[in-house]
């Protein structure tokens, strides 16, 4: 096989796969992403993936150890997503259940603020007139006027629109195609590990999202439920910083 084949079958970069062949280790990303592209290029070249890891890992034991302090790093920051996403899940009912009684409160306490018509104040002008059978012009003007009735403060318009608290931003990632993929949500790593063809993830922050991609070609994305350009051709490795003042220029048109 070629390493273009190898490389077709198994979404891994040539760069990268030539690397393992020569055993350049620091050509390649480090940690559970090089754990990850040996595997799938031991099952591409029809070798025991689980042997040729244990070989890879017994001939470069610091790779090993880089590995391992991933996968704890890995394990806690999928634990603080998880409680960040049930938070925030609470946080969304929570307004949804209170906003009836907002609604409520405010048809109830908001008063109505009408007021009838004012009647012109006659003047001694108008009495003196009056009394001698005839009537000035400024009275009869006054009377033929009509006061229009103030509008009323309450109604549909009047009601204040209670919205749930949402996230800045939240990126919803998947890949048509295995793909290693690190994210930080604000500073916090949220994923660290290779995403597999068909897997979905979802990314929530406040300020940024980051990311690191080794194959923009098979990476997919929406950003607050739309769909997001392309990245990158096939193989690329890209890193991109999602923010909620640039998040439009990755929306795809």
């Amino acid at each position: 096989m070629t390493l273009q084949q190898v490389s077709a079958s198994t979404k891994i970069p040539v760069s990268k796969l030539r690397a393992i062949e020569r055993d350049e280790i620091e050509n390649l990303p480090g940690g559970i992403f090089t754990r990850g592209f040996v595997r799938s290029y031991a099952e591409a070249v029809g070798l025991d993936p689980q042997e040729t890891l244990a070989q890879f890992e017994a001939r470069f034991p610091e790779e090993s150890s880089v590995a391992s302090l991933h996968a704890t790093i890995e394990g806690r920051a999928n634990e603080e997503f998880v409680k960040r996403q049930k938070t925030a899940k609470g946080l969304i009912w929570f307004a949804l259940l209170l906003m009836p009684l907002v609604v409520w409160l405010v048809s109830v306490v908001v008063p109505d603020d009408r007021q009838p018509p004012v009647p012109p104040e006659v003047s001694d002008e108008a009495r003196r007139s009056e009394e001698s059978g005839g009537q000035p012009e400024s009275l009869a003007a006054g009377l033929s006027e009509e006061a229009p009735p103030a509008e009323s403060a309450t109604g549909a318009d009047a009601l204040p629109v209670v919205s749930a608290d949402a996230a800045e931003l939240t990126m919803q990632i998947s890949a048509t195609g295995d793909c290693w993929v690190q994210a930080s949500a604000d500073g916090d790593t949220v994923v660290s590990r290779i995403l597999r063809a068909g897997e979905q993830d979802v990314i929530v922050a406040q300020q940024a999202i980051e990311l690191r991609i080794g194959d923009a070609g098979v990476f997919a994305y929406t950003i607050n439920q739309r769909p997001g350009r392309s990245l990158g051709a096939s193989g690329e490795v890209v890193n991109v910083r999602v923010t909620p003042s640039n998040y439009l220029s990755f929306v795809a048109d």
